[in-house]
């Protein structure tokens, strides 16, 4: 028998490679049309499998290259892990080790600074450099008792899908690159989104059922855009339906919250819930009871892997003025050295350096502090990091602050 291994599929795998996903994650075998619809989203020079000493594919990880907005608002290429599993029949033989390997490497070679990704569950990828650096919310209203601070302005337009997939991608495209920690997100995703082509993911049926609106100012541009369906539910013969928008893209927070407004005020919900949310989510305070509104289901969203921190340390901006002199700890090797951060707010430059390090810290760490939304203190306290020179820590946190919290309103 042959050694385990891990390679790029072959085109004609990849009906193998969905079912190794789809069992990994206890769902069903993939229908020939699954596949097919995949098929064009899939990028297989990207598409790694890992096949056991018989040879046969148990395993599976895929990147696809996107723009990570760091602080500063520079789009950093970053590699998006997706669609990562083990057979439950091969689980603890070290495959998602070498996925994982393998992986990491094409993405150095690629010169992709960093790599991103959602993990199922928690442990699981510190153990290959990745830290949490970003969380997120679920933010739910109670329509029946919200009243909001500030008159409403603009209007609320119910529009069609083509027309929505279009307003909503210019508008995300704008949004994005003001707000670290979201991705670039390509127009067939947006067109999925609206139902104009079929989901690979099975959800044409909600895609299709769903409402579509745009929120304009007053001068009539589109500034803020969601999709929502409702759960019709009936208590005491009075409506008492739940209403769900997936994403809600706003230019800013007027735009948001008046969004948020019209969505409250559909008369047969009594409930408003928007998924993805960030967890400084500013609807409470717009609310004149912000206890009708609360943030739910906190939890860790975007993991980080930093592969090159010369380049990564470079591409943000910082809260002030400082320098630092970072040993960071890579068991994978892509990130291990010591670098000297010289930072300010216009930009910054990193390089190797031999002088003492004020702070020793693992890779996973660095992933997590990046955008700012894991803290250093916060970090330091957690014994992820060694300090070597009193006021280093505090130095850091000062540095890689973020006015706001970084969150992504994408998942992949």
């Amino acid at each position: 028998m042959a050694e385990p291994s891990v390679r790029t599929i072959t085109d004609d795998e990849l009906g193998t490679y969905i079912d190794v996903v789809r069992t990994a994650f206890v769902d069903g075998p993939a229908s020939e049309e699954e596949v097919e619809t995949r098929r064009p989203l899939t990028d297989i020079a990207r598409s790694l499998g890992a096949y056991d000493e018989e040879g046969r594919m148990c395993g599976a990880a895929r990147a696809f290259g996107t723009q990570l907005t760091v602080p500063g608002g520079a789009a950093v290429p970053c590699a998006a892990v997706t669609s990562v599993g083990v057979l439950p029949t091969h689980i603890r033989r070290g495959h998602l080790t070498r996925l994982m390997r393998t992986q990491l490497d094409d993405v150095a070679e690629r010169g992709e600074p960093v790599a991103a990704l959602i993990a199922a569950e928690y442990p699981i990828y510190g153990r290959y450099g990745y830290g949490p650096a970003t969380e997120a919310v679920s933010l739910r209203i109670d329509s029946r008792s919200a009243t909001w601070r500030d008159d409403a302005v603009g209007a609320v337009e119910i529009v069609d899908a083509e027309t929505w997939a279009k307003i909503v991608e210019e508008l995300y495209d704008r949004v994005r690159v003001t707000i670290p920690g979201h991705i670039a997100w390509e127009t067939v995703m947006w067109r999925i989104h609206a139902g104009l082509e079929p989901s690979p993911w099975g959800h044409d049926d909600q895609a299709k059922k769903a409402t579509r609106v745009v929120w304009r100012d007053a001068g009539g541009e589109a500034r803020a855009a969601t999709s929502y369906h409702v759960d019709s539910t009936w208590e005491r013969n009075r409506p008492a339906g739940k209403l769900t928008a997936e994403r809600l893209v706003a230019a800013d927070g007027r735009a948001e919250i008046e969004m948020l407004r019209y969505l409250t005020s559909i008369d047969w919900a009594s409930r408003v819930e928007v998924w993805l949310r960030p967890i400084d989510e500013t609807a409470p305070l717009a609310l004149v009871d912000g206890r009708a509104a609360h943030l739910a289901d906190r939890s860790d969203h975007i993991w980080l892997r930093v592969v090159d921190v010369p380049a990564a340390l470079a591409a943000r901006t910082y809260a002030v003025e400082g320098s630092l002199v970072l040993e960071v700890a890579d068991p994978l090797g892509h990130g291990t050295g010591r670098f000297l951060l010289e930072a300010g707010t216009d930009g910054a430059t990193c390089t190797a350096t031999t002088d003492d390090a004020d702070l020793t810290v693992p890779v996973g760490a660095l992933g997590a502090a990046y955008l700012g939304g894991t803290g250093w203190a916060r970090l330091a306290a957690a014994g992820w990091v060694d300090e070597h020179r009193a006021g280093a820590v505090e130095r850091a946190a000062a540095l890689f602050t973020s006015p706001r919290a970084p969150w992504c309103a994408m998942t992949f």
